[in-house]
């Protein structure tokens, strides 16, 4: 990229660029911590719509912001960045995510004259709406559409135990750039009696309301039911959620993505237990046993599945398609699945209950996603406009042998482990890392990926004739990769680690 620029600004240019970010991306606006982060240089208008290189369109950003802008604009994709690194990776709920935001929200006070209603807004407008109904043998149900301040809205609480997921408000985010909302929101007054303060409780619709405030929007239109209660409420969006393929309302999120048979079964055994009794193992110990092995296949498939198919998994960019060109560096599905994803995932059915088990899980595929991004990023990246050179071809080639993944995945997670300081048999990759743990670990994918073993000469050294022979046979094992010092030692000590000095010094 260097060369691109004009002569008078290749000078120095590192220095004009750090100097010009005051130390903050310019996509998601986090810091930019120059130790520890991969930071690369980002073309505000992008070279495919004609950008230029030079100072004026490049500023620095964090490698992942920039690889999840692809040719997008700063304007339209700043706001799900700045989404992403607020939440930096917690689980967060509707409410968590009112401060970045900075919405406070209010009570309104709703009153009533036959069929309509008048509703005083936290901003001091009022709105006069009519009121609809619809009957049911039970009860007859009220409610009305009423455009909401920011400020007006509650989290449900006690009907809404999803947390929200960035990738998936990112997606209506760019649909509303578009088009208009589908599907309103939907809230009840947390009490059914009028003409007093009360809050509005948002129980379905968090994903469509948090882009609409992305989009920059003030307001959203909602339906807002006037005699709700919260069990009559959960009765309703789980009767849509068994009816409609939408994100689950249960906290279970990954009985979403098993086949209809085992939802159908999941949802039976929930009913049995209750949502805040439910878990992996108490799902297989409530199947007949002549069921269970299916059992733990349908749900580690759906754990394989919801970090395949998530959005932020950047590795996905270097699957072979069924068709078109064939790219210098491919990997297979199959082995991305069964050589990398499952060697990092925990199979065994776990005992956590509720919404804590699924909080568990979401932070070892949070984790997993994060792992495999910093590798793909230095493995196979480069810098837009940049071409791979022939080392770093060769290493790309080398890398995506089915032993080299599979080996790769079992390095991961060790050097994962020896960070957390615990064992890594049996345990999910469920640590929350404090900035010097992640910089250990990205230092130790750093020499992962820099080792000499992906680059040198296979005639150099007998060793490395031998494990050519072994990965094009897929006979490779772990003790001709540590023969030539590529382990978890090097990870963590590098060029100090006594077999790596053996055979590289």
């Amino acid at each position: 990229m260097k060369k691109k620029l004009p002569l008078e600004e290749q000078e120095g240019i590192l220095d004009l660029l750090w100097a010009k970010s005051s130390g903050f991306c310019w996509l998601c606006q986090g810091t930019l911590n120059r130790a520890s982060d991969t930071i690369v240089a980002d073309h505000e208008i992008p070279e495919s719509e004609g950008g230029p290189t030079d100072l004026a369109n490049l500023n620095l950003a964090h490698s992942p912001c920039n690889s999840a802008k692809r040719a997008a604009r700063t304007m339209d994709v700043r706001p799900y960045l700045r989404l992403v690194s607020y939440a930096n990776k917690r689980r967060l709920k509707y409410d968590g995510y009112l401060k970045h935001f900075d919405i406070n929200p209010a009570s309104v006070v709703i009153s009533r004259s036959g069929q309509n209603a008048t509703i005083e807004l936290p901003n001091g407008d009022t709105q006069e709406c009519p009121i609809f109904a619809e009957k049911t043998p039970q009860k007859e149900f009220e409610y009305i559409f009423v455009s909401l301040p920011r400020e007006a809205i509650f989290n449900d609480d006690d009907c809404q135990p999803r947390a929200i997921r960035p990738e998936h408000a990112w997606a209506i985010y760019g649909d509303l750039q578009r088009n208009p909302l589908h599907e309103p929101p939907s809230c009840r007054t947390e009490t059914e009696a009028l003409e007093r303060p009360t809050r509005l409780l948002m129980f379905d619709g968090q994903h469509k309301t948090i882009a609409t405030w992305m989009a920059g929007r003030d307001s959203v239109t909602a339906k807002v039911y006037l005699n709700l209660s919260s069990s009559a409420a959960n009765e309703l969006v789980n009767s849509i959620q068994a009816k409609i393929k939408k994100l689950p309302l249960s906290p279970f999120e990954l009985a979403g993505k098993m086949s209809d048979e085992w939802q159908n079964k999941f949802q039976e055994y929930e009913k049995s237990v209750g949502s805040t009794d439910i878990s992996e193992k108490g799902f297989i110990d409530w199947l007949p046993n002549t069921e269970r092995t299916r059992g733990k296949q349908a749900l580690h498939g759906a754990l394989v599945q919801g970090i395949l198919g998530d959005e932020g998994l950047r590795i996905t960019n270097y699957v072979k398609k069924p068709s078109g060109p064939r790219e210098s560096i491919e990997i297979t599905e199959q082995a991305l699945k069964t050589k990398i994803i499952e060697g990092l995932l925990i199979k065994d059915p776990q005992r956590s209950k509720g919404n804590d088990a699924q909080a568990a899980r979401d932070r070892e595929a949070e984790n997993i996603i994060a792992c495999l991004n910093r590798f793909s990023d230095l493995a196979f990246d480069v810098p837009e406009g940049s071409n791979r050179t022939p080392q770093e071809s060769e290493r790309g080639r080398r890398m995506v042998y089915q032993g080299s993944l599979a080996y790769i995945s079992k390095l991961i997670r060790e050097l994962w482990f020896h960070i957390a300081c615990r064992s890594a048999e049996k345990n999910l990759m469920d640590d929350e890392f404090d900035e010097n743990q992640w910089k250990l670990f990205q230092e130790g994918i750093d020499r992962l990926v820099n080792h000499p073993i992906w680059t040198a000469p296979w005639g150099d050294k007998p060793g490395l004739k031998t494990l050519q022979t072994g990965l094009e046979k897929n006979q490779a094992s772990k003790e001709l990769f540590e023969e030539l010092g590529l382990s978890l030692t090097h990870l963590v000590m590098g060029n100090k680690d006594p077999q790596f000095r053996k055979h590289w010094s």
